[in-house]
Formats: C-alpha cells, sequence, structure tokens
C-alpha cells in the first residue's frame, strides 16, 4: 500500500480506494430518464409493445363501417412498415421509421378517417350549401390524444407519403384582405385500394352521393314552401293595412235600401204636388 493512501478494498477482481467503497450513489436524474426511455420508448409515454389507436369520442354517432375498417386495417403499418412504404421513407432516412412515429401517424390518419366525408373524401363537416367546413390542426391533434408538436410531425410525414392532401382555404373578408381559416384536407382513393376497399368504396360513396342529393332536394322543397308561405303573409298584411287606411264601402243591402228610401220620396212628392198641397 503506498503511503498516504487509504486501505484498499476489494470488489471482484478490481482493487479500488477505500473512499469508493460503499453502497453505490443512487441514479441520477439523466440517467433514469434513459433507463425509462429504453423501457417505455420515450417522453410521450409511447410503449412498443401496447401502441394507443385512436378513439373516437363517445358522443359521436356510428361512422360508416367502411372508414372504421379502414382505420383498423392501416394499424398493420405499425408492425409492418412494408405496407406503406411511402411513409416509411417520408422521414427521408433509410432506416425504418421509429415506432412512436409510426404510432403518431396511424392516430393523425385514424382521426383524418373519422372526420372524412365519403362523397367527396375531404375531412370536415359537410355544411348545408355542398361545402366543407375544414378542421384545424389543434383539433385533430386534440381528438388523435397528440401534441401539437407531435401532430405537425406526422402531418408533414403523411403529406410526403401521398396519404393526405392539403388545400390551404382563404376567406376574404369585406376589406378586400384574406383571413386564414382551417385548411381543408382530403384522403386519397388508392389508400382504400392498398387495403383492398376500393370497390366497396365506390359502392359507399355512390350512396353517399344520393343520400346528399335527397337531402338537398328536401332542403330546396322546404325552402320553396317558406317563401310561398311568406309571400301569402305578406299579401294578407297588405290586403289588411289597405282596408284599415281606406273608408268602408257601402254593402249591396244599403245601398238598396238608399235607393228605395230615395224613390218613395219622390213618389211621395209627387202624389202631394197631384193633391195640391206642397211637398213637405
Amino acid at each position: 500500500m503506498l503511503p498516504g493512501l487509504p486501505d484498499p478494498c476489494f470488489t471482484g477482481t478490481l482493487t479500488v480506494p477505500a473512499a469508493f467503497c460503499g453502497p453505490l450513489a443512487p441514479p441520477d436524474r439523466l440517467a433514469t430518464a434513459l433507463a425509462l426511455a429504453v423501457l417505455t420508448g420515450n417522453r410521450c409515454g409511447h410503449d412498443p409493445a401496447a401502441p394507443r389507436w385512436f378513439e373516437p369520442p363517445p358522443q359521436h354517432a356510428a361512422r360508416p363501417k367502411i372508414l372504421l375498417q379502414l382505420q383498423a386495417r392501416v394499424r398493420a403499418y405499425f408492425d409492418d412498415p412494408k405496407v406503406l412504404p411511402s411513409l416509411n421513407a417520408a422521414n427521408g432516412s433509410p432506416r425504418q421509421q421509429r415506432s412512436e412515429r409510426r404510432e403518431a401517424c396511424l392516430d393523425l390518419l385514424g382521426a383524418l378517417v373519422h372526420y372524412l366525408d365519403l362523397a367527396t373524401l375531404r375531412v370536415g363537416i359537410p355544411q348545408a350549401d355542398g361545402s366543407i367546413h375544414g378542421l384545424s390542426l389543434a383539433f385533430l391533434a386534440e381528438k388523435a390524444g397528440l401534441g401539437r408538436r407531435r401532430a405537425e410531425r406526422a402531418g408533414r410525414d403523411l403529406r410526403r407519403a401521398g396519404l393526405v392532401t392539403v388545400y390551404p382555404h382563404p376567406q376574404k373578408t369585406g376589406d378586400g384582405r384574406y383571413r386564414s381559416q382551417p385548411a381543408i384536407r382530403g384522403v386519397p382513393e388508392a389508400l382504400f385500394q392498398v387495403f383492398g376497399l376500393h370497390k366497396w368504396l365506390q359502392h359507399e360513396r355512390d350512396k353517399a352521393v344520393k343520400r346528399r342529393r335527397r337531402h338537398q332536394r328536401r332542403q330546396d322543397t322546404a325552402a320553396t314552401a317558406a317563401d310561398q308561405g311568406r309571400r301569402a303573409l305578406n299579401l294578407d298584411a297588405a290586403r289588411q293595412r289597405a282596408e284599415t287606411a281606406a273608408p268602408a264601402a257601402p254593402t249591396a243591402a244599403a245601398a238598396d235600401t238608399a235607393r228605395r228610401d230615395t224613390a218613395h220620396a219622390a213618389l211621395g212628392a209627387l202624389l202631394g204636388q197631384l193633391r195640391g198641397r206642397p211637398p213637405a
């Protein structure tokens, strides 16, 4: 032993100074975070063994079965990225897309499919005039259970992979400027074709278009009936105003009575003259 050094202790095959012996110090926060990342994926709570899928809001009405089938079948990409090679290569890396990124893309895609309009294959809320009201990325991220940054990265991957198209939708204001509105997103028919749903899609789209036409005809009929009712009310109101403003016209019975009274008076005056008496 060298002078001035504490007695050594033996730990297996290594000899270390006694000052370093004793219980090991607890791991620091970084080591703990790294251990958790190895076990559970990363700080987003992702677990490769139990991925989280998009869940529709409980208060929503049931969606068409073909959309539920598409949501279920695209999940095959999580275990086999070769199912959608364009999405696997969307990040520009030759390496396979990380599992947490695959999960985020599928969650956002599930939300997009949930709000998909079959007649137009656009994502949004159909309006009475046949247009589509787009949904913001913040809204879709919330429904998909994603943070804003993860949703943005997933959206870029889906666009680069050709799985989602984005149509900007600015709105012109009264002063000639344009106000930003949520973009209109669309899902291509090819995505249905990849999972063997193309013929089913054509059938469902035809049904959706017919439903929309029937709904539009009902709306047009109701609007026409409402216009007719408003016109009838306006005519009745105008007639009431005219009768209130003008003097009341004599009835036919009153006119006959007046003519008889006049004739009787004239006949009485004539008889008085014949009798030699002056008329009263």
